[in-house]
């Protein structure tokens, strides 16, 4: 899975564009979520196939500011605070959380400015033997 990041214009009509664009060229979001300044829109949306969303993007004439891998990890959902808790493992160890968000199957979605450390410090909420 990858997170792309895209640069939206803050005017109506432009999320709806990028999933038409996606949506049209068969890609998928699998989680994510949009979120705008006085200046432009920041969306970052899951995907399977990374490349394949910037090509189709790019083309279309959007702006791609980034895709990369996400660190995916799962809370147990059982009492309140577990974002707290992983929030705090991850800012004790000095890592920056820059994005987060959940994906359609309930697992949050982190990058941070140091993913293989966070990998290392989370790894209690770890999805995947790593």
């Amino acid at each position: 899975m990858y997170d792309i990041h895209v640069i939206l214009s803050n005017t109506p009509g432009s999320l709806g564009s990028l999933g038409r664009v996606l949506g049209t060229n068969g890609v998928g979001l699998e989680g994510g979520g949009m979120f705008s300044t006085p200046e432009a829109g920041h969306a970052h949306f899951l995907v399977e196939d990374g490349e394949k969303a910037r090509k189709v993007l790019t083309d279309a004439g959007f702006d791609v500011s980034n895709v990369c891998r996400p660190l995916i990890r799962k809370l147990p959902q059982k009492r309140p605070g577990e974002l707290g808790d992983i929030a705090e493992v991850i800012a004790r160890n000095g890592i920056n959380i820059l994005v987060q968000y959940s994906d359609h199957s309930n697992r949050l979605i982190l990058i941070t400015d140091d993913n293989t450390r966070a990998a290392e410090v989370t790894q209690q909420w770890s999805i995947l033997p790593e």
